[in-house]
């Protein structure tokens, strides 16, 4: 299994042959010393978005960097694929492929077609999402991932009606939302999206209970329905012992589990998903990933996520993978376990940033 001491004196190892203080390198990844320092005494691991750009500086290879040392050449291809496959079990367990049944092709609840997003100024223009087409189908799991300043928040928030595009069309089962009004955006996204953000955005001031029962109130539920739908959903999300707590008194996992409750509760057309992992401990974010794979298989539920992790991607049917503002590839999980898919994914990332 990988050894996280043996990976961190590796990481110290190469940053001091390259004549950098801890300092020197967390600055280069935009971190604080403190992380470097985590890594080298093997307290902890680099956050997964960072392993491409550690590499690059360091000049090792993603397989060099998870073994903790230098491959020899005539070892590359067998010490490779195995220090590969350790990480990755490593991280997710073993996983089998479970299919869906599902005989005929599902609809698609949405669909981009040639979307462009430009932000002008008085100095200078920024072509943020480029001519950008792609459909969802119903109860599909579809991840977008690319670095910071890809676009992939952009097209997020175009998609949540929050932001319009210049050119281009989406439609939400059907309708097309670039021409509904900015005073109906509010009453659409209660409506038809559901919303799972990496800062959980719980009110406070209610319980678990109240948090979920609100979004079922403005969509204007009967109070007779809305107990038996929130104590049912709970049991599914292993919520039901904390409805009567606060956000503050439970865990960022439960409170995660919470909002996706609150999401799926109001039956949306797409739930959509920002890094929502980003602020949870590997444990957490492993339960919330589950949680959301459930809620594609049992609620039919159709979920858009944006990550730059690959372990959260790779609970994804499909990937996108954003760069300049543009769809540069997708891969589809087809018959594979996460494992496998996990592998795929690090792969096409590392040929997508080195892209010219």
């Amino acid at each position: 299994m990988m050894n996280q001491i043996k990976i961190g004196a590796f990481i110290s190892e190469r940053r001091k042959a390259k004549g950098w203080t801890q300092s020197q390198l967390a600055e280069k990844l935009e971190i604080t010393d403190k992380a470097v320092s985590k890594w080298e005494t093997g307290r902890s691991m680099p956050d997964l978005s960072l392993f491409m750009p550690l590499c690059t500086l360091l000049d090792v290879t993603l397989n060099e960097l998870f073994a903790g040392e230098c491959i020899a050449e005539e070892k590359w291809k067998e010490k490779a694929d195995e220090v590969l496959m350790d990480v990755i079990t490593n991280w997710l367990g073993h996983d089998q492929w479970e299919s869906k049944e599902n005989d005929t092709t599902p609809e698609n609840v949405l669909e981009v077609e040639n979307v462009s997003k430009l932000y002008e100024t008085e100095n200078h223009s920024v072509l943020a999402v480029n001519d950008v087409s792609f459909p969802i189908p119903r109860g599909s799991f579809v991840g977008i991932m690319g670095a910071s300043g890809s676009g992939k928040s952009t097209l997020l928030h175009l998609i949540a009606t929050i932001d319009k595009p210049t050119n281009g069309s989406i439609r939400i089962s059907g309708q097309n939302i670039v021409d509904i009004p900015d005073e109906a955006a509010a009453e659409f996204r209660r409506r038809h999206l559901g919303f799972v953000f990496q800062e959980y955005n719980l009110l406070e001031t209610l319980t678990i209970y109240e948090n979920i029962a609100l979004a079922l109130t403005m969509k204007e539920v009967s109070k007779e329905s809305i107990r038996p739908m929130i104590q049912s959903l709970s049991e599914k999300l292993d919520i039901s012992a904390i409805l009567d707590k606060f956000p503050y008194e439970v865990s960022g996992g439960q409170r995660q589990r919470c909002a996706c409750a609150r999401a799926i509760v109001v039956n949306p057309d797409i739930i959509l998903a920002d890094e929502p992992t980003g602020a949870l401990d590997s444990r957490a974010a492993r339960q919330l990933l589950d949680t959301l794979a459930m809620l594609c298989r049992e609620y039919s539920a159709t979920i858009l996520m944006v990550t730059h992790d690959v372990m959260a991607a790779s609970y994804c049917d499909r990937i996108l993978f954003m760069k300049d503002g543009e769809i540069k590839a997708a891969l589809n999980r087809e018959q594979e376990n996460k494992q496998t898919f996990f592998a795929d994914i690090l792969k096409k990332i590392e040929w997508i940033e080195g892209m010219p």
